[in-house]
């Protein structure tokens, strides 16, 4: 048996992606250490709201730490873990993106961390042609899964149509998933979609989403407390996706403007905010502690 579904990012910005038709969604969650998807919190809820299997991923680069980058993604899906496949992307091109041998290594350090973290074993994402030209041997040794992509050509593919892979995988015996084509079309949705097949049923899904094993617990770090207040700025003040500055910014908001929140945190020595948005929360530094750049009205 098999699963038909899609991958969505910040291009399908307005789909309802629990209307469209399929089993699954796979969302692009983070990317690097400071960009969330800005619609990865209203699709990951659309999926789950309408039944649909989940999936999840980060997309790697090489212009930042590692482990920051999973620590960063981990924080962005935390309220999905346990419902969700975890999937690294990584795409062979060019520029800040991982194109060779040494990146087998910074993705395996990745998929163990996570694991490590989480107790789930995450899946990796890349092309046909990645998969046969490095050696993946350390991560297929290591037991994680393939989602593999290959397209014969970019003609529009109009509802589910699974195909089988052109050529043949050099290092796994066998893929989990296989994204056939970018130019899927379904009805509801006027543009472009990446459809995937997914072999394998509902419940060997879900064991994709479950803990593996049993994770050692954190020690306990800030916690969020519950704050409704107005805060009136005196200054200029950027809003950002994460309580971190390195963060991606959604907006700067000037001097004068209010903002309404309804919990507050203080890691690393900076207390933060956070603002209830439709699409999500966005978060605002209030300043070093004891040094604050807002008033309370």
């Amino acid at each position: 048996m098999s699963l038909n579904g899609f991958d969505v990012a910040s291009y399908q910005a307005g789909m309802n992606v629990g209307e469209a038709a399929g089993d699954f969604v796979l969302v692009k969650a983070t990317e690097g250490i400071d960009y969330t998807n800005p619609e990865f919190n209203v699709h990951a809820k659309q999926t789950l709201s309408a039944g649909k299997k989940l999936g999840v991923y980060h997309f790697i680069r090489n212009d930042s730490d590692i482990k920051q980058q999973a620590d960063y993604f981990l924080t962005v899906v935390k309220p999905y873990i346990g419902k969700t496949m975890l999937v690294l992307d990584f795409e062979n091109t060019t520029g800040s993106t991982i194109q060779n041998q040494a990146g087998v290594g910074l993705a395996k350090q990745w998929l163990d961390y996570i694991y490590q973290q989480t107790g789930v074993r995450p899946i990796l994402y890349t092309g046909i042609n990645c998969e046969n030209s490095l050696d993946w041997s350390s991560v297929v040794n290591a037991n994680y899964g393939l989602w593999i992509a290959q397209y014969n050509n970019y003609n529009v593919v109009n509802g589910y149509q699974p195909r089988d892979l052109y050529g043949s995988l050099k290092h796994w015996k066998t893929a989990v998933m296989f994204q056939y084509t970018s130019t899927g079309r379904l009805p509801g949705w006027n543009g472009n979609l990446d459809f995937d097949v997914f072999y394998g049923d509902k419940s060997a899904w879900d064991k994709y989403a479950k803990a593996t094993k049993a994770v050692k617990p954190k020690p306990a770090g800030p916690k969020w407390v519950k704050e409704k207040k107005t805060y009136t700025l005196k200054t200029a003040v950027k809003l950002r996706t994460a309580p971190s500055t390195s963060a991606s910014v959604i907006a700067v908001l000037p001097a004068g403007s209010t903002v309404r929140t309804d919990q507050a945190i203080i890691p690393g020595g900076y207390r933060w905010v956070r603002q209830p948005r439709s699409n999500g929360y966005a978060y605002m530094a209030t300043g070093p502690i004891g040094n604050t750049l807002e008033y309370v009205k």
